[in-house]
């Protein structure tokens, strides 16, 4: 295996690939690892680069890269799939997610197979991350960060005469104008979570749930009012519960001329082209709170590599792998367009070229001071479903706002307090 300074070499791009050395011995047997994930063809292409360099250096070692998931039922067919005993070597996904197979004995302790101290990699916030469970060792480990940004069509808004929105009061004003005289959709989300969240942390100075009490913190007229405000938005058209375009992501309608602007992903970067419709594409910060007596922002998140147990040589494997492939993060987060978990990246000259020429990492390193990390807790995973639904419950006629929260609140609470 790399020992840490070989690796700490590889971040800062000085020198090549550096090859693991298999110290422990235990991969020397012929051993085959699955990897199970949701990226794109680009980005697919990338990380069956990284496995097939791995494996050059690994001639024992066989790494099979299996994508097309849907995102949409990808964690539940992971956690079938654990459940039955077929569960694959290697996954990416959340903290959340990872946090619901603690105790289980099922995930990878990977600090168990390196011979170096992870802490020594990143921030105490991520290693903190990566360690919140019950036994306190490394099971996830985080291969990008990202976090939300507003993503607009400013040539839609030079037409009505509308300034790009800083506060959500502007969102509603300025998607409004520009759906009654273009019939354009103002504004959109890719994550109605996300929305939900940033809502709900501006408008509660940062707190979600009251994890001592075990309840939510968000169950008040102030989040009524929210949930008010998108529901009208939805009823009236100016905001989109749905992407229209037929790849169903908002970067389509964008690109399409269907939607004005929408808060995505900082790694939706790549997916945007706007010359098809003349459109100038710009990318701020999200919104905020127009009388808020502090300032607030957004969300970010570290998504990371999750190792479900096989054999012993299967797991020492899946470590090693995992080792080699953060030691390729700066390539990694490039092509995501995202930012890195790791200091000697973060410094890399490179990277930083590479973020001065992404408008959309300008944008979420504007908001990253004051931007938050959702806690993950017992009932996390359930919380932000029910903030999905809640939001996406406009789109029926029936919605009703205040029992549609009392509903989210409640669910919440029970996976919170569950024995």
């Amino acid at each position: 295996m790399k020992k840490l300074s070989k690796l700490l070499v590889a971040f800062a791009m000085t020198i090549g690939l550096v090859a693991c050395s298999n110290e422990s011995g235990i991969t020397d047997e012929a051993t085959t690892i699955t990897i199970w994930h949701t990226f794109t063809e680009n980005h697919e292409a990338m990380l069956k680069q990284i496995a097939a360099d791995f494996e050059s250096e690994h001639e024992n070692i066989n790494v099979e890269v299996i994508g097309g998931y849907d995102p949409n039922t990808y964690e539940s067919v992971i956690t079938d799939a654990v459940a039955n005993g077929v569960a694959p070597n290697l996954v990416f996904n959340f903290s959340t997610f990872a946090n619901t197979f603690d105790g289980q004995d099922v995930l990878i302790p990977f600090d168990d197979y390196w011979d170096f101290d992870y802490a020594d990699l990143t921030t105490p916030a991520v290693y903190a991350e990566a360690t919140n469970f019950s036994d306190g060792k490394v099971h996830i480990v985080p291969v990008y960060t990202s976090g939300p940004v507003l993503f607009v069509n400013k040539t839609l808004y030079d037409q009505v005469g509308a300034e790009i929105p800083t506060t959500w009061d502007e969102v509603k004003e300025t998607s409004k104008k520009i759906y009654e005289e273009t019939g354009v959709v103002g504004f959109a989300v890719d994550s109605l979570t996300d929305l939900a969240q940033i809502l709900i942390y501006q408008s509660h100075e940062g707190q979600i749930v009251d994890l001592k009490n075990k309840e939510v913190a968000f169950n008040d007229d102030k989040t009524l009012e929210w949930v008010e405000w998108w529901a009208e938005g939805v009823r009236e058209g100016y905001f989109q519960v749905t992407a229209q375009s037929a790849d169903g992501y908002n970067s389509g309608d964008l690109n399409s001329g269907l939607v004005a602007s929408y808060i995505g992903s900082c790694a939706g970067m790549p997916y945007l082209d706007l010359s098809n419709i003349n459109g100038d594409l710009q990318v701020v910060r999200v919104p905020m709170i127009a009388d808020a007596e502090y300032e607030n922002a957004g969300s970010i998140s570290n998504r990371g590599a999750i190792g479900f147990k096989g054999t012993e040589a299967q797991n020492q494997a899946v470590a090693d792998f995992v080792e080699y492939f953060i030691s390729r993060n700066s390539e990694w987060v490039q092509a995501i367009s995202a930012n890195s978990p790791y200091t000697e990246v973060l410094e890399d000259e490179s990277y930083q070229k590479f973020i001065q020429s992404n408008p959309a990492l300008q944008a979420l390193e504007d908001q990253l001071e004051v931007s938050f990390v959702a806690p993950v807790f017992k009932g996390s995973t359930e919380m932000r479903n029910q903030l999905n639904e809640l939001f996406k419950g406009p789109a029926d006629p029936s919605f009703d706002a205040a029992t549609a929260l009392q509903n989210a609140a409640d669910r919440t609470n029970a996976a919170m307090q569950a024995e």
